[in-house]
């Protein structure tokens, strides 16, 4: 049995620029920088900023 899972890249992409967009409206002016390297992140920089911030990689998965 294999540990490795298919990621949804772009559902990740999606969830991960959702979470930090709304951080806009708290006040972080770093979300906005934020938003746009995750926008531009690579499928590798999108896998380590979610297991960062403790996502669950298999809600992902498909």
């Amino acid at each position: 049995m294999s540990d490795t899972i298919r990621i949804d890249i772009e559902r990740l992409r999606k969830a991960l620029i959702d979470e930090t967009g709304s951080a806009v409206f708290v006040g972080s002016p770093w979300a906005i920088v934020d938003v746009a390297a995750l926008e531009s992140a690579t499928p590798e920089e999108l896998i380590r900023e979610a297991q960062k911030r403790g996502y669950d990689l298999r809600r992902f998965s498909y």
